[in-house]
């Protein structure tokens, strides 16, 4: 009797992958790095890093099948496209061999959420008359931000001086999250 051992054991991987938030799916490839003879059979899940279900994405259990003969299936993962500013966010896609015959039986991918929603900051146009006392003038973003929104706010003269028309001003304006805009007096 000859026994022959195998020297091509496929090793299992599952990618990382980044997407635009509303791309509507993340497409997460599992593959092996050679064919193998019979079915590799793959339990994908999903778990929160700083991207979390719901708000950001779609938890995900399922499983992949990479067919014999073949060495890559790609897995589907819905995204949640919001309104709300957020940084890159990511989670992590596990993979669980079941069936087959690979050198590994588990690995991970991640996949990184970019927002299409960052919002963009403006201070506003203000008329006053010269006995007001103060003049108030709006620090906005023109979408709410997951985090607070912090503004440094400087005067400048240009026909008004400092001390003859107003007083110099630096201060810092913060707009916390899930709002849009703060005074500044």
């Amino acid at each position: 009797t000859v026994t022959i051992t195998d020297n091509d054991t496929p090793a299992m991987s599952v990618g990382d992958v980044t997407v635009a938030e509303d791309a509507g799916t993340a497409s997460v490839a599992v593959s092996i790095d050679n064919p193998s003879s019979v079915d590799t059979v793959v339990s994908i899940t999903t778990t929160d890093n700083s991207a979390t279900n719901p708000d950001d994405y779609t938890t995900t259990t399922v499983t992949a099948t990479i067919p014999a003969g073949q060495t890559t299936v790609d897995v589907s993962i819905p995204i949640t496209d919001d309104t709300t500013g957020e940084p890159t966010e990511d989670f992590t896609v596990n993979g669980t061999v079941t069936s087959g015959n690979t050198s590994n039986t588990t690995d991970s991918g991640t996949v990184t959420i970019t927002d299409n929603d960052t919002p963009a900051m403006s201070v506003g146009d203000v008329t006053v008359a010269e006995d007001a006392g103060t003049a108030s003038v709006a620090v906005s973003i023109d979408n709410p931000s997951s985090v607070d929104t912090v503004v440094s706010i400087t005067t400048t003269d240009n026909s008004a001086t400092n001390p003859d028309d107003y007083t110099t001003t630096t201060v810092t304006a913060t707009i916390p999250a899930g709002q849009t805009t703060v005074d500044v007096s």
